[in-house]
């Protein structure tokens, strides 16, 4: 440090300098020119040759410790320092080499005046490759510069007074491009910007990362979300961490709603408490009892609504905690399905057995009726051998009940021949429903149908029903088979005895029915109705003060199988035997009813407009298929 600054005090200044050479050379002179001439020994000729040598022999000295020595001193520092300067350049690029990130150094022209070894690396390039070329047109893509772009412009950019961040790529000598994340700094000298300082981090892989995990994450979510069934994430704490659409659609729920809510929301109260208990033991023991089986519960809607849902639980861990996946699948429709199948099946049963019922009591109908003829014919031949009938006793003449004189045994025998023709009646029914026996279409008053069988249905409906009948007395004349109306009659008295368990009234009233233009009103058409053309018809009306139907239930009870009866009280088969028989005679029926205010069923059958002498037979057809 002495050393220097002694050398330092040797320098002197341009003009310093001139002025001591200056002085010098004309002291020197002036000594020369002075001294020599005045001494005997020199002549002028020798003054004059010694002149020049005196003159630098005086003057080296001074032009050595004045110009030459610090000169040589000065060339030595220079290159002490250059020397220096290399080693500090040596170390700063070691420093460089070694970092994990591109340092680039720009000058004010955009050329690269220093890179690193890493920079040389993601380059591809050699450091001689690199330095010197113009950094925006040799390494960064055209899209993002653009060919000859000027310089000043991107350092005008740059020029800002603290460091910034910003994303671009590299071209690479292969031509790929790299992705980096560059902080910059301008280099400023004296007030002016001289060129800018890089450093890079090279970001290519967690560009790609980050795009194939915003890829998988849309992948993810396209699965997640176009699942069937609904897929909802919890954590330890029982709440949703994540769902999918099907989960919001199922439970009712909007995404947000979701997200943060209790999993014992979703669950109906009588499962909480073992929910609670399940979830503790699995966070003590870390055994679960139900991962991996699919169960099935119940779920519970936004609105309160209670619905059966197939459930299956796994669980996972992710950032050393643990997950909880459900999947929820609702299976309201596949429950409704089998217990309609079950339901199906019950009634296919039924049917099978009623199938048998029928066939068994057809055969016993037809043996019965061979019987009945026997009793009947012996009967009407005891009559034959009486000569002496009772005038007061009745008789059948030509199809009608005449009275008839006789003594006891004929009335006797009268009574034999009645009750063996409705027996006969009964029979012909058991074959209608069970073997589908022809029908036969006859003129038919309603109301004497009525008349005959009424005796009948109140011993049916038993002594707490009360019967009354309301028949008009000029109603017109139907077609029917007098069988199938009497069976309908019975069907109906049935259903009303059945709604009046502890008893009540029932009406039967016939009238006439004239539809024109506004032909229904006042009924309640539940199939077809509004389709019977204008015309005479003769209406039967079945009322009773029963305890009624639901509104929901109306439109299902001509349905075969369809019964609001306990299970073994009733075949559903009734009504629709009703149903089909009124169908097939050209009518329609109807039903209006009320909770606790009875029911009235109203037939509207069409009148006979013209008839042959035969009657007409046709097969019956299936009642309860329509």
């Amino acid at each position: 440090m002495e050393k220097n600054r002694h050398v330092i005090k040797a320098y002197l200044s341009p003009a310093r300098l001139f002025l001591v050479i200056a002085a010098s050379i004309f002291l020197i002179e002036a000594l020369v020119m002075i001294v020599l001439p005045r001494l005997p020994v020199f002549s002028e000729t020798t003054v004059a040759l010694l002149d020049s040598a005196m003159l630098v022999a005086l003057l080296s000295p001074v032009l050595y410790f004045f110009l030459f020595r610090p000169l040589l001193q000065h060339i030595n520092e220079r290159k002490a320092a250059e020397a220096g300067l290399v080693i500090e350049r040596d170390r700063a690029q070691s420093y460089l080499d070694v970092a994990g990130v591109i340092i680039v150094a720009l000058d004010e022209n955009g050329s690269v005046a220093l890179i690193n070894k890493k920079g040389c690396e993601i380059l591809g390039y050699e450091e001689y490759d690199i330095l010197g070329r113009n950094w925006f047109t040799g390494f960064v893509p055209d899209a993002m510069w653009g060919m000859g772009k000027e310089i000043a412009a991107v350092l005008e950019k740059l020029s800002e007074p603290h460091p910034g961040y910003f994303e671009n790529p590299v071209i690479t000598r292969k031509g790929e491009q790299r992705h980096i994340l560059w902080r910059y700094a301008p280099l400023v000298r004296n007030g002016a910007i001289k060129g800018v300082l890089y450093s890079g981090e090279d970001i290519t892989e967690r560009k790609r990362a980050e795009k194939a995990l915003i890829e998988s994450e849309m992948h993810y979510r396209l699965v997640h979300n176009s699942a069937f069934d609904g897929i909802i994430i919890s954590c330890m704490n029982d709440r949703v961490l994540d769902c999918n659409l099907s989960a919001e659609n199922i439970f009712g729920y909007e995404r947000g709603e979701l997200i943060g809510l209790q999993i014992t929301s979703l669950m109906p109260p009588h499962y909480r408490q073992r929910h609670a208990e399940g979830l503790k033991r699995f966070l003590a023991t870390g055994i679960s009892s139900i991962q991996g089986r699919p169960l099935e519960l119940e779920g519970l809607k936004k609105d309160g609504t209670v619905f059966p849902v197939e459930f299956t639980l796994s669980i996972f861990y992710m950032e050393g905690s643990v997950r909880f996946n459900g999947t929820i699948r609702d299976i309201t429709e596949r429950k409704r399905a089998e217990s309609d199948r079950e339901r199906m099946q019950a009634q296919i049963n039924q049917s099978q057995k009623i199938e048998a019922v029928g066939r068994l009591a057809g055969g016993i109908a037809h043996d019965f009726n061979n019987i009945l003829t026997t009793i009947e014919g012996n009967a009407e031949l005891a009559l034959e051998d009486i000569r002496s009938p009772h005038p007061a006793l009745p008789r059948e003449v030509g199809g009608k009940m005449e009275k008839i004189i006789s003594d006891p045994v004929s009335a006797r025998l009268n009574e034999i021949i009645l009750s063996v023709k409705h027996a006969s009646k009964l029979t012909r029914q058991l074959l209608l429903f069970s073997r589908g026996h022809p029908v036969e279409i006859i003129p038919l008053n309603i109301n004497s149908a009525i008349e005959n069988i009424l005796s009948m249905l109140r011993r049916l409906i038993g002594e707490d029903i009360r019967l009354t009948t309301e028949l008009a007395p000029d109603i017109w004349i139907i077609a029917a088979d007098e069988s199938s109306i009497e069976q309908v009659l019975l069907n109906l008295t049935v259903n009303a005895r059945d709604a009046m368990p502890k008893g009540g009234s029932m009406l039967i009233k016939t009238s006439n029915v004239l539809l024109g233009e506004n032909k229904g009103k006042g009924l309640s058409p539940l199939r077809g109705c509004e389709e019977l053309p204008p015309g005479k018809y003769v209406s039967i009306i079945v009322r009773d003060n029963g305890s009624g139907m639901e509104k929901e239930i109306i439109p299902r009870i001509f349905e075969p199988f369809f019964t609001t009866k306990e299970a073994g009280k009733g075949t559903g088969l009734g009504l629709s035997v009703i149903y089909g028989i009124v169908k097939q005679h050209g009518g329609c029926i109807t039903v209006e009813s009320v909770p606790g205010g009875g029911t009235a069923f109203t037939i509207l059958l069409p009148i006979l407009t013209r008839f042959s002498k035969e009657p007409v037979r046709k097969p019956v057809k299936d009642a309860t298929v329509q």
